[in-house]
């Protein structure tokens, strides 16, 4: 039989070398969905116990993401800044580019009530 003359240390050490890269890449998109699954998490402990139906004026409106050429045809979408009626409260809301709204136009939106506290809102069809 024709041994190496590598101990395993060795052996060991030319390992973690050639694999580095390869461990610190599967780190890296362990951490990531580790966090991606915390955020699902906190959003199924703090459902919606109530919502409300409030309307809201335009005031501003920007393109998301910022370079369109980047992301052809991937989550292209609008925020808007909106002034609530009910309580003059500014808020910022994503909707699908297919449905603009102009400045200054009044939309329907509804507020949702979560278990802890939290409000968040999105526009309603109509």
């Amino acid at each position: 039989m024709n041994k190496s003359n590598v101990s395993f240390r060795n052996r060991l050490l030319i390992w973690q070398y050639e694999y580095s890269d390869a461990v610190i890449g599967v780190a890296f998109f362990c951490a990531f969905a580790a966090m991606k699954s915390i955020a699902i998490v906190e959003l199924q402990a703090n459902p919606v116990i109530a919502t409300q139906r409030v309307m809201g004026v335009v005031e501003y409106v920007r393109v998301k993401p910022i370079n369109p050429y980047g992301t052809i045809g991937h989550n292209l979408h609008y925020t808007y800044d909106l002034r609530l009626d009910d309580d003059n409260t500014r808020i910022s809301v994503d909707d699908d580019v297919r449905r603009p709204h102009l400045v200054g136009s009044v939309v329907p939106i509804e507020r949702q009530h979560h278990k802890h506290g939290a409000d968040t809102y999105r526009l309603l069809n109509g």
